[in-house]
């Protein structure tokens, strides 16, 4: 996975992406960076807010973007001795946050990063997952 420095423009697929097509909500609204890391980089460390794994693992499905054919692999994760890629965390999609006048894309693999590695997105990131109406 390509790595993007957290709040960053959004870059990465964004030729496949129309927000025009996603209804009004996203018209008009810069697209940030959260969440795409990289085994060679650091990364904000920290305890979850409660609620935030799970607002995130229920948001890889209801505010799925942007999915593609291949996957990716959490960096951190060995596979086993004689595991499949299916007995890893993987990706193979985005999930888009609304926040104040920005939205967010990031990685399925957000939750598994944050559940079970201590990452801490940004604390408006964050904010804008835990109040989340459930509109994708």
């Amino acid at each position: 996975m390509t790595y993007y420095a957290d709040l960053t423009p959004y870059t990465y697929d964004s030729d496949h992406w129309d927000p025009e097509a996603s209804g009004r909500l996203w018209q008009g609204v810069p697209v940030l960076n959260v969440g795409w890391l990289s085994g060679d980089k650091g990364y904000a460390n920290g305890s979850a807010p409660p609620g935030l794994v799970e607002a995130l693992k229920s948001m890889t499905r209801t505010h799925r973007a942007q999915q593609t054919r291949g996957f990716h692999l959490c960096p951190w994760c060995p596979l086993l001795p004689g595991a499949g890629y299916a007995d890893g965390p993987r990706g193979s999609a985005e999930i888009r946050v609304m926040g104040r006048g920005v939205a967010y894309a990031a990685p399925e693999l957000i939750a598994h990063y944050v559940e079970g590695h201590g990452y801490l997105p940004p604390a408006d990131f964050v904010a804008a997952v835990l109040s989340s109406d459930g509109a994708a």
